[in-house]
């Protein structure tokens, strides 16, 4: 004995399953589709990150940095030669 509702949910399920089927030129549409909205989003945060980067390295003041390490240097330099000196002496 077959119930009544069965026979609605059967046919639906046909229904659905023949509103899914679609050609494939249509499939490989919606593929292209994807893949390339999914290349544009990772674009998009490429070049974030590269926006990112290049603040980050506008913010460093090279020039700044490269006067402080000759500074050090010559001070370095300079220690080194007293130090050679008193080594002399003694």
């Amino acid at each position: 004995m077959k119930r009544p509702g069965i026979l609605a949910r059967q046919t639906a399920a046909r229904l659905k399953g023949e509103l899914y089927d679609v050609g494939s030129d249509v499939r490989a549409a919606r593929n292209v589709a994807l893949v390339t909205f999914d290349l544009r989003r990772r674009k998009a945060d490429a070049d974030l990150r590269v926006e990112k980067a290049r603040d980050r390295l506008e913010s460093v003041d090279v020039f700044a940095l490269r006067a402080e390490l000759q500074a050090a240097i010559a001070e370095r330099d300079d220690i080194d030669a007293k130090l050679t000196e008193i080594e002399a002496r003694s």
